[in-house]
């Protein structure tokens, strides 16, 4: 996929638009004009995206706010509520919480028909209320997630006499990701024959793409021959363009059996050339082989060619 980027003219007006967010696209920072932050109308998809403490603190406050808005309503109507105290917030707000809960501890009831309809309506907001908050807590609970380790750093080293762009990514749980694939993307800053900017996209071409059952770690191999986009560029010239590795892993978790995915991008000063990974299999005491993922980042410097 390739992307048109125009380009801001020199001294041309800047526009802020209140309608706007920052995002990260392939390692770039982004600010996305006429796009909303909060996009009230698509809710569902907004209370997925939040954090587990942003999301129950969420819930927290609608809780609060839903039960002062019945207090205010109870109160609208003296003696609506019995033996609650005479413009008593606190009594009304309590009161409130005992019939959105359907709990009715008894001490404090509706003695009005005014009040019984308010109790009647708080009661079925209630209900509707718990039930889009256990579907939410259920819907993100379920969600599969995949736990893949990217290595820090990509390395550019000789592989069977070619040289070889490697990246190492390792599952962290002790199931395996079945029929997994692994995409390699160059994005680089392009122009042109008419002098445009251009974002563009290279797949590249990997040793091994496919993985029937992605159970430890798995290095992922891109030969940089005459074919490949990286052919004849040095570290300086992947920076001045500003090139991006986008990498993705997909597959189906033998566990829960739904797709997962994780992805990572790498800025061209996490490319390091004549660079080797540190072998992650060590022997045990027993003899037997044990992997040692603390050292997934782990890469030696190889000695100069002469």
């Amino acid at each position: 996929m390739d992307q048109h980027r125009p380009e801001l003219k020199q001294g041309a007006k800047r526009h802020r638009d209140s309608s706007s967010i920052v995002a990260r696209f392939t390692g770039r920072r982004v600010t996305l004009l006429g796009a909303r932050k909060y996009d009230f109308t698509d809710l569902y998809h907004l209370i997925l995206t939040l954090s587990w403490w942003q999301f129950f603190v969420a819930v927290f406050l609608f809780y609060l706010a839903v039960n002062a808005l019945f207090a205010l309503v109870f109160l609208a109507s003296p003696g609506s509520v019995k033996n609650a105290a005479a413009g008593s917030f606190a009594d009304a707000f309590f009161f409130s919480i005992e019939t959105l809960a359907t709990v009715g501890y008894g001490y404090m009831y509706p003695s009005t028909t005014y009040g019984h309809t308010v109790a009647s309506i708080e009661i079925l907001v209630g209900i509707t209320i718990f039930a889009v908050v256990t579907g939410l807590v259920f819907a993100r609970f379920s969600r599969p997630t995949a736990r893949v380790i990217f290595s820090r750093n990509v390395v550019i080293d000789r592989f069977n006499g070619e040289p070889t762009l490697m990246l190492r990514v390792a599952n962290q749980r002790r199931n395996q990701i079945l029929e997994a694939s692994a995409n390699v993307s160059l994005v680089r800053d392009e122009t042109t024959a008419e002098g445009q900017p251009f974002r563009r996209f290279y797949d590249l071409p990997l040793v091994r793409g496919r993985s029937p059952a992605f159970a430890l770690t798995w290095t992922i191999m891109h030969t940089i021959d005459h074919k490949s986009p990286l052919h004849g560029m040095a570290q300086e010239a992947l920076r001045d363009c500003s090139a991006t590795l986008a990498v993705s892993i997909t597959g189906v978790d033998e566990t829960i059996v739904q797709p997962v995915h994780a992805r990572h991008d790498y800025k061209t000063s996490d490319i390091l050339i004549d660079h080797r990974f540190v072998d992650l299999f060590v022997t045990g005491p027993d003899g037997d082989p044990q992997l040692d993922l603390r050292k997934i980042h782990d890469v030696t410097a190889l000695p100069a060619r002469a």
